[in-house]
């Protein structure tokens, strides 16, 4: 069992991180200058808080990984269980919501007609009906082929760990959505051994150091944005920085965050096609203008993220056993 403390911890930063893939997939700049177009302001603002916000859908697999490496899952009895409830808080979602995402695709004619079933079962698995599920997808394919690797948390020896995350590291491609993820794996692994060693979850940063390494971090990511050498430390300093920073948070923010955490899968899956509708619209009557696209850059996801909340509220309160079916039990 882990604290109070560190489940509303968790919980906070699942929120936040949630926001950030609201922002990313905010992105404007295609949609109201066009293709390779370059505007110094805007691209800076753009790019920068793109670097930024790359730290989400790790987070999500380290969290992943810590809450599923609490058991081993290599006799029989615990594996199947273990399939048969992640199909319940999993594949039902990551069905459910793609097909919903069918519905945007055919209101724009952009619904491919497919030659035969093999063919709609590689887009659904290539996430192309609704790109944000790829995470749950991965998380899926991770978790079915835990008997191959389980071994390395059974022996739990920190030697062995230590290979292992050198040789993911190695081949870590960040923000790839290829499946499976070699992002999302290394990032799944590392939940593991945190699960394992998690001493590292109550280290305490000063608020000094915390300031400096977050000068360092915007630097990095608005400065040096294409600066692949240090993308990947980038990553890590940022989930640092965050998880330390919710030691500082005041009792009032956490009281607010905490309400609308369980919401967070629920933003996560329905905020996608809002967004882009939302953005392209006003693209079309402001194209061009620098200022309108960063204004819509930054208010567009609060409006989006508020939406989704109301509706995810009012489903829960007015019909909670099918909201709680489609979002896997969360919220």
């Amino acid at each position: 069992m882990i604290s109070k403390q560190l489940s509303n911890k968790f919980k906070i930063a699942s929120l936040l991180c949630a926001i950030m893939v609201v922002y990313r997939h905010s992105l404007n700049l295609q949609a109201f200058y066009g293709e390779g177009e370059y505007k110094l302001i805007s691209t800076t603002i753009e790019t920068g808080i793109s670097k930024l916000t790359e730290i989400a859908v790790p987070f999500f697999f380290l969290l992943s990984g810590f809450f599923f490496f609490r058991n081993t899952y290599y006799k029989q009895a615990e594996y199947t269980q273990m399939i048969v409830k992640k199909s319940r808080t999993l594949l039902i979602p990551f069905l459910f919501w793609n097909l919903v995402g069918i519905i945007p695709l055919l209101i724009n004619h952009k619904f491919i007609i497919e030659s035969n079933i093999f063919q709609y079962i590689f887009t659904l698995f290539n996430s192309d009906w609704n790109g944000a599920l790829w995470y749950v997808r991965d998380l899926m394919t991770y978790m079915l082929f835990i008997p191959v690797y389980g071994w390395i948390f059974v022996i739990n020896k920190q030697w062995i760990y230590a290979i292992t995350v050198i040789i993911l590291f190695y081949y870590w491609i960040p923000v790839s959505t290829s499946w499976p993820s070699s992002e999302g794996l290394l990032f799944f692994f590392l939940g593991g051994i945190i699960q394992k060693h998690n001493t590292i979850l109550y280290y305490k940063c000063s608020q000094k150091k915390i300031f400096l390494l977050l000068i360092l971090w915007l630097i990095s990511c608005f400065i040096y944005p294409h600066l692949w050498a240090i993308h990947k430390y980038n990553t890590l300093l940022g989930l640092f920085i965050l998880w330390n920073s919710l030691n500082y948070l005041k009792e009032s923010w956490k009281k607010w965050l905490l309400k609308l955490a369980p919401y967070s899968f629920f933003i996560y899956v329905t905020h996608l096609y809002l967004i882009k509708g939302l953005k392209v619209s006003i693209a079309k009557y402001f194209y061009g203008n620098e200022a309108i696209a960063i204004i819509s850059y930054f208010i567009l996801p609060i409006i989006v993220i508020f939406i989704t909340i109301f509706l995810g509220k009012n489903w829960h309160k007015y019909a909670a056993k099918s909201f709680l079916f489609v979002t896997g039990g969360r919220g």
